[in-house]
Formats: C-alpha cells, structure tokens, sequence
C-alpha cells in the first residue's frame, strides 16, 4: 500500500475503528505520514482564507497522498488499488479526521467505492485514474432538482443539485437526477457544469452548488448504480470519519482536563468533567463499532439488508457522537475551546457538516426501526484461526460425556475434567488461551451441551486458586466447580455501597478464631448458599483500603448469623440484610493476609475467560417492540431504532473485544463501556414496553403485571455491582487516566 511502519499510537483513546494488529498498523502509519506531510498549519490557512476556493484546486498533500496508496486503498488491484475494502478505508477515514485533513479525499474515495460496485469500462478508466490520484471525484446525494432528458445519444441533464461535498475540487461528479423511469445516476465531467463554491459552515472541506444547463451525456456515462448503495457507503465513510473526529475531540478534551487547573486542582478531578469525559467516550466506542460493523457489512456484500440496517445505525451513532463530543470539548476548554485561534470549533464545523449533508440522527433511526420491521437483521459471527479446529477435535470426546445431560449434571460430569472451567489453570482447567475456549464453547454449543451457572462462585473460584491455602483448594474448589457448593457475596453495607472502602463490619481476632459483628446487605442467595466470601475490617486503625481482610463463611454452620429477607420495590424479596453478631470465624476461613482483603476482593485471572459474543444482536424484549413498531408512530419507531443501535453497539463491542483476546491484546475499555451502556438500555426497553401498553400498563394484570415488574425490576441494574456514577468515575480515571479526586 505504499506506507511503511510508524510508531504513532491508535486514533484517540482506546482502540480504532479497525481491531485487528494489521489495521492497528494501518491507522500508526497513516497519523505518522500525515504529521510528516500534512501540517496542521494546512488547515488552518483554509480557515483563515477570506470566500470560498477557487474552483478546482487541489491541496498541496494530493501527490503524496497517492503516491502512498490512499487514494486507492480501497480499490481492486486490477485497477492500480490496493486491493483493500471498505473497513480499510474506514481506518484511513478515521486518522485523516483525527488530523483534520483538509481537501476532496473523502469525497474522492466514496466515488471510487460506488463505483468499484459498478460494472462497465467507463468504471474501469475511472477508478484506475482515482487510483493514481490522476482524477479528483464527488458526488450528490439526493438529486435536488436535477433531470435527466433521454436524447438520441445519451441524457440531457438540468437542474442544481444539493450542497455537493468537496466538489469544488473534483474533475468528476456523480450526479442522479430524476428521469421518466425514476432516479438514475450520471458521471459528469466538472468543466461541462457550473460550480460554485460555497461559504460552508467547514472551509476545510467546503460544499459547492452544482448545476446542469442543458448538459449532454453520452449513454456510456449513464451507470446501473442502485441509490441505495451510495447513501449506505457515503453513511459508513462519514461515520468512519466522524470516529476521528469524535476521537480528536475526547483526546483534547482529556489533555486539558489533566492539567488546567481551578480551585487549586485539575479540573479532571471534578466529577462532573469526569463525567462529561467518560461519557465521551462511551459515545466515541459505540460509534466505533457500530462503523466497524458496517464497514464489514458492506465489504462482506450479505446483502441490502444488513447493509442497508448497519449503515443506518453507524450514520444513527457516528455523526452524533462527533457533533456532541466536539460541543463537550468547547465546554471542558471554557473560554479558551470559544476562541477562533483553538481548532475546536473547527472540529465542530467538521461534525456540522457531515451531520448536515447526511441527515439527522432520528431520520436515520427511523430507517433503521422500519428495516428491522421488515426482517433486516445482522448475525454477527467469530471465525476463529484454524488450531481451533483441532482444539474441537480434543475437546469432542470429553464433552460427549455430558451430551443430554441437565445443566447441573453436565457441570458435574464436566468438572473433573477441566472442561467446565477451561480458562482456570490446571488441575481446575485446562490452562486454555482464547481461542481454545473459544473453541470449546463452539463444540459445546454444537453438542447442545448446557452448563448450569456458577454465579458469585465465578468470583470465588480465581480468587481461592490465586491467595487460597492448599487446604482451602482442595476443599472448595472441586465441589464448586461441580455446581454442589453454592455461594454468595456478603461485600455491600448499608454506609458502604459502591464505597467497599468504607465498610464497617469488624473482625477481632481471638484466641478461637476471628469474631465478625456487623451487617451486610443486598445480599442475593444468602438464604440458599453453603457458603460466603466476607469483607470485614481487621484494623481500624490502617488506611481504608489496608485494613480489609478477606474471609470465607460457612452460611449453614455458624453460629449467629441472621439472615433477614428484603423486600424490593416489586413486592419481591429476591435480596437480604445479613446480621453477624458476634459470630465465631476458624483461623482457616482467612484467604490471603490478614489485611489485604481489597487485593483478594479485586482479583482477576490473568488467564481470564473469553465469551463468546451473541450471535443475535436484539434480544427478546427489543424483538418485541420491533414487531409493535408498524402500530406506533414515527416518534416511537424512532426511540425504538434508537434502542437497535444501543443493541447492535453492544453485540459489536463484545465481538471486538473478544477479537481482540483472540489476537492476544488486552480486552481494551469495552467491558467497562458495555456496563454502562447495558444497564441503561435494559432500562430504556423496560420503559418503552410499559408505556406502549397505555392505560392496561397501570393494571397490576396479565401484561401489564409483567410489564411492571419489568420496569420496577430494571431501576435495580445501574445500582447493582457499582452505580452508573461510580462506573463512569472509574472509566474516567483508570482508562482516560484523569486524577482522583
């Protein structure tokens, strides 16, 4: 492709578009040539230039931006390309936005995308000299008041097409215009139109006005392009660059924060920038994926469908996050993000453009709930590398053993084996990396193989193998994996939420033993397990998090534990306070040392498990309101096309993140992204479903019994296992790497 190697890091924070070491390359060498070639300066003076370009003018970077491949990355080798794809190009898009370049590139290449699509030898010419750079390109999106005349020869063409991106700098326009037989598409050479440059909002890539007067076409010019197709690529090329636009904007923003200062601390210690961060990026990682998804849709050619749905929800997401991520940066810099001289208005006109030219986010959301309506959907699927087959091949026999079997019974078959616990190391696994569990979670899948949950045991288990005795090993371990010991978590306290810290529950110890007084609460299975893990404070007298000790509680056998149902806002008692008083601990129940309880508490396998993601993106309660969205109005289909890119988002996160395992990186800041977005979108269809159900939703009865409970029972899930708050605190300060507060 022309670029070497750089040592640049990924576009913004976390990991780009592409996921892949391949594409991750891709992104590193484009930023390095760009800031070797592309001054920032370039942009600027286009800025600071008094009226629209002249026609025609090229940037100064063009030549070497084809001479590097760019122009063609996308495009097959058979013409001068790089013999690359969509998703490619998406890479590219996404670093030449995060440098602001300025200049017809996007426009350019999104013509060459369509017509690689094209069959014919006008194609074939075109996309060699768009290949080489030789020939700039743009395109219009709806025809405006173009038509298109049949003449002896060909087309006569009349009319002004809308806003065109960058065509003041193409020698081509792809036009459509409206003819006797409906919309057709017209490759035009610029010096037979008029165009004029316009004053745009974005003078770094500005719009120019197109009109035909009496323009002949030859036949040959009058291509077989299907309308949709050009607004599915030109809507996952603006995402891919609204992601580097949105990424700029979350690294400033972030950069700022750490270091401007008020009231005598960074102001990335306030919770509410913090907040404003964090959120950011939970915007910029679903727009990722969302165009990473649609990028592949489109190369993968599955169909219109799922092309067609993913390029709605990328153009629902992407646009959206740049424009409210550029307007969060301008907030965070103050005063300064309100001066001409800082480029973040120039990034905001950047994300004004682009949301301008391809509609509104509700216009895209209400595509997407009609095409879901009509049976579009996207399967995501993992292709493994080949060592999974054989990883298949080992693990068949012993998953045999379990075939038919009830989930408890499987788990109990499989345990002694390794293969209900692959990921732990042996004897309690197989020691497996990724693709190896990866790969036995697709045999067990084959074999219709169900495995019952370990639930609060899956905490248990790596924690014990990890600062566990011998003794302690040998008698918890193999009884848990096999599902016969039950367990639950006593951490939570009525001053000490999501504050673990804060706990006051004591442990003193005696000449018996520990004796534990205190209380826990939202205790879930306290009623039903063997067993307990306890967080207790052993020394008053150390900092918070140094005099914590980490205990195991026999929940049937001793003596003075009060176990107290509550009762939750659904009249359910699912939860439970848990009073110790004064009860009597052995010496053995400690796992690790005697206050280091919050380095047991937080402990996580290095050899972690991998999940497979879900193969179907929606799940039933959005499969439900999908299939009411033809009785509803076009406000409700669009919260409903709102809620499938919150569902797709998730789904592409969680494939993403497992490719990366694959590939042997570190999962990145997905998981903490898809918490914060999960909950929240449980909720949002908990909702919708009530409120669709209008006056029968205040009926305790029939649906609505079950839809209230639903909704009651949603509040719980940005609460349970760290509050929404608290989760994007820990988003801000561990993975943006803003300072505590």
């Amino acid at each position: 492709m022309g670029i070497g190697t750089d040592s640049g890091t990924a576009t913004g924070t976390g990991t780009g578009v592409g996921v892949t070491e391949e594409h991750r390359a891709l992104a590193r060498s484009v930023r390095g040539w760009l800031a070797r070639t592309v001054p920032p300066g370039e942009a600027r003076a286009l800025l600071d230039t008094p009226g629209p370009p002249a026609p025609g003018a090229r940037p100064e970077h063009w030549a070497a931006l084809a001479a590097q491949g760019l122009t063609g990355i996308h495009l097959p080798e058979e013409y001068g390309g790089g013999g690359g794809g969509i998703l490619d190009l998406a890479v590219v898009l996404e670093e030449a936005a995060h440098g602001s370049l300025p200049g017809p590139y996007l426009a350019t290449v999104l013509v060459g995308a369509v017509l690689a699509r094209t069959p014919g030898p006008t194609t074939g010419d075109t996309l060699r000299a768009i290949a080489a750079g030789e020939r700039t390109a743009a395109l219009a999106l709806t025809s405006g008041t173009l038509t298109a005349t049949p003449t002896a020869t060909g087309h006569r063409l009349d009319g002004t097409a809308p806003p065109a991106l960058s065509a003041d700098a193409a020698d081509l326009l792809l036009l459509p215009a409206a003819t006797p037989t409906g919309e057709r598409w017209f490759l035009v050479d610029a010096e037979g139109l008029t165009v004029r440059p316009h004053h745009s909002v974005d003078p770094t890539r500005p719009t120019a006005q197109v009109r035909a007067d009496a323009v002949p076409v030859p036949a040959h010019r009058t291509l077989p392009i299907e309308s949709a197709l050009v607004r599915d690529l030109a809507a996952v090329l603006l995402a891919a660059d609204a992601c580097g636009t949105a990424a700029r904007c979350l690294r400033t923003a972030v950069e700022h924060a750490r270091v401007r200062e008020q009231f005598g601390r960074p102001i990335g210690a306030f919770q509410a920038v913090k907040h404003l961060c964090a959120d950011m990026l939970v915007r910029l990682e679903q727009a990722r994926a969302l165009t990473w998804d649609a990028a592949r849709a489109a190369d993968e050619e599955t169909g219109d469908g799922a092309r067609a749905l993913t390029a709605a929800l990328a153009a629902a997401t992407a646009p959206e996050a740049a424009y409210t991520c550029a307007k969060d940066t301008i907030q965070i810099l103050g005063g300064t993000g309100f001066t001409w001289e800082h480029d973040a208005h120039l990034w905001l006109r950047r994300a004004v453009l682009a949301r301008q030219l391809l509609g509104t986010a509700d216009a895209h959301r209400l595509r997407a709930a009609r095409l879901a309506a009509a049976g579009a959907r996207r399967e995501l699927t993992l292709e493994l590398p080949p060592e999974a087959a054989r990883h298949r091949a080992e693990a068949r026999p012993h998953l045999a053993a379990a075939r038919g079997l009830p989930p408890r019974e499987a788990r109990r078959a499989l345990a002694p084996t390794g293969y209900a616990a692959p990921h732990l190391p042996p004897p309690y696994g197989l020691g497996a990396g990724p693709v190896q569990q990866l790969a036995i979670q697709q045999e067990l899948a084959e074999q219709s193989v169900r495995l019952s949950d370990l639930s609060i045991a899956a905490w248990v288990v790596p924690s014990l193998i990890a600062y566990g005795t011998e003794a302690q090993r040998e008698r918890y371990l193999p009884a848990t994996l096999r599902g016969d010991l039950q367990w639950c978590q006593l951490f939570s306290e009525p001053d000490a939420g999501s504050d673990l810290a804060a706990l006051r529950t004591r442990a003193v110890r005696t000449g018996e033993g520990w004796r534990i007084t205190g209380q826990k609460v939202w205790t879930s299975a306290a009623r039903t397990a063997d067993h307990g893990i306890l967080l207790a404070r052993t020394d008053p007298d150390a900092p918070r998090h140094r005099g914590l000790t980490y205990f195991l509680v026999d929940m049937k056998r001793a003596r003075g534990i009060d176990i107290r149902p509550l009762r939750e806002i659904t009249g359910e008692s699912l939860f439970n306070e848990v009073h110790f008083d004064d009860v009597l601990l052995p010496p053995d129940a400690v796992v690790g040392e005697v206050g280091g309880g919050w380095r047991v508490a937080r402990n996580t396998l290095g050899n972690e498990r991998v999940h497979m993601a879900d193969q179907l993106t929606f799940d039933t309660g959005l499969e439900a309101l999908i299939a009411r969205s033809a009785e509803t109005d076009d406000t409700t289909r669009t919260r409903i096309g709102a809620l499938a890119a919150e569902a797709h988002a998730l789904a592409c996160i969680g494939l993403r993140t497992t490719l990366r395992q694959v590939s042997g990186l570190e999962p990145g800041a997905g998981a903490s992204v898809r918490k914060l977005v999960q909950t929240a979108h449980q909720q949002k269809v908990a909702e919708l479903t009530l409120e669709l159900l209008g006056p029968a939703g205040a009926v305790a009865e029939e649906a609505g019994e079950r839809a209230l409970h639903g909704f009651l029972m949603s509040r719980c899930l940005t609460i349970a296992g760290g509050t929404t708050q608290i989760q994007l605190n820990v988003v801000a300060e561990r993975i943006l790497g803003l300072p505590r507060d």
